[in-house]
């Protein structure tokens, strides 16, 4: 049994950087990720959404993000893991050495020294709408997961929610398409308030509330949607080419509720001085963790992953206690 020094959660933005940290600073990692591709949520939701709240980055893309991040990670060369969903963790004590952990996927086996769990928000699955006829055309004109953005280059596209993931989709869909008309079923919407600034300021964009989605129309492609308003329930007919689903995501930590972490809802609960779980060995950084003042933000995790490697590097090596030295004090890191 070669058990790594520590296994990775979660091949996100902040799993990402993880990773790189740990072989920055000496440590083996592998990073198992449950969907088929790195970059989590902000890769498979976000894409082509536009961050200004990274350090360094000014506007960059979700993609070109996750992108960059990977770049990164690739040139310390972790191993990893794709497409496997962690099902259980457990603790093995060694009679010769210190504790290992067995790390369990439906596929696999692994074992590690410590780990440290990035798993975002978890597993996150699409409110579906509540609409006759959309189900017919998920995926060919109804989306809940953002396609190439160009695909609605020219086109009429209905936006349904009230919160940041339907003004986010409005804004980035609105220069590419003919029309875009975003509706919620109250008054009020519940994002940012910059965003809703910047829709009602769109000349390409148009905000119906109270209104409500109740079908789908078409043969082989989207030809017209029916709504109605909320209020008197009245119901008027408007030709589309797309609908997109912003009803949010609903989150679940799925098998990582059975490991007996100490959980607060759907988050991990840790010491924010290490980022320690109450399990020997095993962090918790990022979305996932969660500590009195938790600012929810990628920027955070990237601070939180700083903490939990320098404490992880201890745990493995209590001769190396202190702070991470500096990068550039750093001897054999990979040249660009």
């Amino acid at each position: 049994m070669e058990a790594t020094d520590i296994i990775v959660i979660g091949g996100g933005p902040v799993g990402l950087f993880a990773a790189t940290m740990a072989k920055l600073h000496g440590m083996s990692c592998t990073v198992i990720e449950s969907l088929p591709e790195l970059g989590g949520q902000l890769y498979a939701l976000y894409p082509e959404k536009p961050i200004y709240d990274v350090a360094g980055f000014y506007g960059i893309t979700g993609k070109d993000l996750a992108l960059r991040l990977i770049e990164q990670a690739d040139h310390f060369s972790p191993h990893f893991v794709l497409g496997e969903s962690v099902q259980s963790i457990a603790a093995e004590e060694q009679p010769d050495g210190p504790l290992v952990y067995q790390v369990t996927t439906g596929n696999n086996t692994f074992w590690a020294r410590a780990i440290l769990v990035t798993v975002g928000i978890g597993a996150f699955i699409p409110r579906k709408l509540p609409a006759q006829g959309a189900d017919r055309f998920e995926d060919h004109g109804v989306y809940y997961l953002m396609p190439p953005l160009d695909h609605f280059r020219g086109r009429r596209v209905l936006v349904v929610g009230g919160g940041d993931t339907a003004l986010d989709w409005t804004l980035a869909i609105a220069p590419r398409a003919q029309h875009v008309t975003l509706i919620h079923r109250r008054t009020q919407f519940r994002g940012q308030e910059e965003s809703i600034r910047l829709i009602y300021e769109s000349p390409v964009i148009s905000v119906k509330t109270p209104y409500e989605l109740v079908s789908v129309e078409g043969q082989d492609a989207i030809e017209a949607v029916t709504v109605k308003e909320s209020q008197s329930g009245a119901e008027e007919r408007w030709e589309m080419d797309d609908v997109v689903g912003g009803l949010g995501f609903l989150p679940s930590l799925g098998p990582v509720k059975t490991w007996g972490l100490d959980l607060d809802g759907n988050t991990i609960r840790v010491d924010p001085s290490s980022m320690a779980t109450n399990f020997p060995g095993v962090y918790a950084a990022g979305d996932v963790a969660q500590y009195p003042g938790k600012v929810k933000l990628i920027a955070t995790g990237f601070g939180e992953i700083g903490i939990a490697i320098n404490h992880i590097r201890t745990y493995l090596d209590p001769s190396k206690r202190g702070h991470l030295p500096h990068s550039t004090n750093l001897k054999n890191i990979p040249k660009v």
